[in-house]
């Protein structure tokens, strides 16, 4: 109900066509909604999940292009988002494209709520997930103490505590 109210739910109207359909709202896909809303194509992002993906979950990112002292994911996300936003992208979110199909020189994407979001190219940025580690009663307790890629904010309430880490390979 939250997620109607600020129109997060809004359904793709039917008979809608976009020049760009991007699945995924990481870096990736935003930066391809910059690129084509920016040069005037009517362009939709597809989102199930938050804004910036894995990146935006990270406390610093120093390998992104322009950002040599680096910057924060989240931080990263928001303003690639609003970029997007500002040259006219749409967003749609908390849903999933579950089919992908093509008729008429035209994709069609099959989605989560049972709608159809229909353009003449779609652009796949679904990024990465983090690996699970299988546990049953671990993933009850996720954001709750167990974290996959917790970011800095979480150091402090862990303070005193003994901490285990399970794989970490790139940080």
């Amino acid at each position: 109900e939250i997620a109607d109210a600020f129109g997060v739910m809004t359904p793709i109207r039917p008979g809608e066509v976009f020049d760009v359909a991007v699945v995924g709202a990481g870096p990736a896909g935003l930066a391809a909604a910059v690129g084509a809303s920016s040069e005037g194509l009517r362009t939709v992002v597809l989102e199930h999940e938050a804004v910036g993906g894995q990146a935006g979950t990270s406390s610093m990112i120093r390998n992104y292009p322009g950002f040599s002292q680096g910057i924060s994911g989240a931080t990263l996300a928001q303003e690639m988002w609003q970029q997007a936003w500002t040259f006219g992208t749409t967003f749609r979110y908390m849903r999933q494209a579950q089919d992908l199909s093509s008729q008429d020189g035209r994709y069609r994407l099959r989605l989560s709520d049972g709608g159809v979001l229909t353009a003449r190219t779609i652009i796949i940025a679904t990024g990465a997930t983090y690996q699970r580690l299988g546990i049953p009663h671990l993933e009850d307790l996720q954001g709750r103490g167990v974290f996959y890629g917790a970011a800095a904010s979480e150091a402090p309430a862990m303070r005193g505590r003994n901490v285990f880490v399970a794989g970490g390979g790139n940080s």
